[in-house]
């Protein structure tokens, strides 16, 4: 069974064309071509080229779109290339469980070094790490003392070797 989609085409006070809205019907063949029939052959090839225009617009419109997806399917594959798309976020992805396993080794690591400490501090006792750390309190400025010694003193050998070279142009 043929059915034709058509636009209803009315007549509105003697004048032909397309009524508001536009509606849409089935019909079989015979009857679409007896109710085209009704209607003045200019103004039936009046629609049929205005439908044919709009059918080109519609046609350009597309290819249009059409063109616009590529385009932007071809910068979408320039930056996934650019970026490297998912071979990048695998390897971000592998870079972050490395430093994942290295944050948990260095944590296990403080942890290993602050329990070695308390085990030290157990057996030397409290008082000797203070006292040890007097010491190297002590050791430190004495070491700061004879740096300021050892300055003052490469100063004097300056002046006596300038003294020494003004002697010995004089003689």
């Amino acid at each position: 069974m043929d059915c034709w989609r058509y636009f209803v085409i009315g007549m509105s006070n003697g004048e032909t064309g397309v009524t508001e809205p536009v509606e849409e019907a089935s019909m079989e063949r015979e009857e679409l071509s007896t109710h085209l029939a009704a209607f003045p052959k200019e103004r039936l090839v009046e629609e049929i080229l205005s439908m044919w225009h709009e059918l080109g617009e519609v046609e350009r419109e597309l290819a249009m779109a059409r063109q616009r997806a590529r385009a932007l399917d071809g910068e979408l594959t320039q930056t996934r290339s650019k970026t490297g798309g998912r071979a990048d976020l695998a390897e971000l992805e592998e870079r972050f469980h490395v430093a994942e396993a290295r944050r948990g080794q260095l944590e296990t690591m403080l942890v290993n070094e602050r329990a070695r400490r308390r085990d030290l501090e157990e057996v030397v006792g409290e008082g000797r790490i203070d006292e040890l750390r007097r010491e190297n309190a002590a050791l430190i400025r004495r070491e700061e003392e004879h740096l300021l010694l050892i300055l003052d003193m490469e100063t004097k050998i300056d002046q006596l070797l300038t003294l020494v070279g003004e002697i010995q142009k004089s003689e």
